[in-house]
């Protein structure tokens, strides 16, 4: 076995480990043995539990998803760009809802965690509004707040994710929901930013 598919392993073993049990409740010991491997080579990869915990967390970071080619399809359409920033926001979070699982358990107990975390959703948000800021720069949207409007808009989505990792609602009307959540929550900030119906015309409906 190549020392990368070790690696990757033992990433995996943690990552099913922390979801389940959290952070204190896993033992290096326990995430080894689901690995198929013995706890010296864990050490050997990660030094320790801490390290391998931040290692998990950072393979959900931001950068899976502002990429050149997610910047490429933004078109200058707010409707149209929103629209795909939300879709794409939600299929990313659906593939990583054990992520999403442990950041709840472990932010209000780690706060140095907590910081790690809190990473992901602030560069999401200060790239929603560095493009909104664009935009009002041309006179096609109202000039806002963009910083408290990219939080919003973030945090609506990032709720619906975490209404199907928890509380027991019914993950498969909650993701047949999404199409209709999104272009709520699309239209609704489309009517915010929207200058004036003339204008919000000629710019494809903003």
């Amino acid at each position: 076995m190549s020392k990368l598919n070790t690696r990757e392993r033992i990433m995996e073993a943690a990552l099913s480990m922390f979801s389940e049990r959290g952070y204190e409740g896993s033992s290096t010991r326990d995430i080894a043995e689901r690995a198929g491997v013995n706890e010296i080579t864990l050490f050997r990869h990660f030094g320790n539990k801490e390290n391998l915990f931040r290692e998990v967390l950072s393979r959900q970071g931001a950068t899976s998803l502002l990429t050149e080619e997610l910047d490429e399809r933004l078109s200058g359409c707010l409707r149209e760009d929103l629209t795909f920033l939300a879709q794409r926001y939600l299929e990313v979070q659906y593939k990583n809802i054990d992520y999403i699982r442990i950041g709840v358990m472990e932010a209000p107990r780690n706060p140095a965690f907590a910081n790690v975390i809190h990473v992901i959703p602030e560069r999401l948000e200060a790239h929603l509004a560095e493009y909104m800021a664009k935009l009002a720069a041309q006179h096609v949207i109202r000039n806002r707040n963009f910083k408290l409007l990219a939080r919003m808009f973030y945090g609506q989505l990032f709720h619906h994710v975490l209404m199907m990792c928890s509380f027991g609602d019914d993950v498969i009307s909650l993701q047949n929901e999404s199409s209709e959540m999104v272009d709520t929550l699309v239209s609704m900030f489309v009517q915010t930013l929207t200058i004036d119906d003339e204008k919000g015309m000629r710019s494809c409906t903003v």
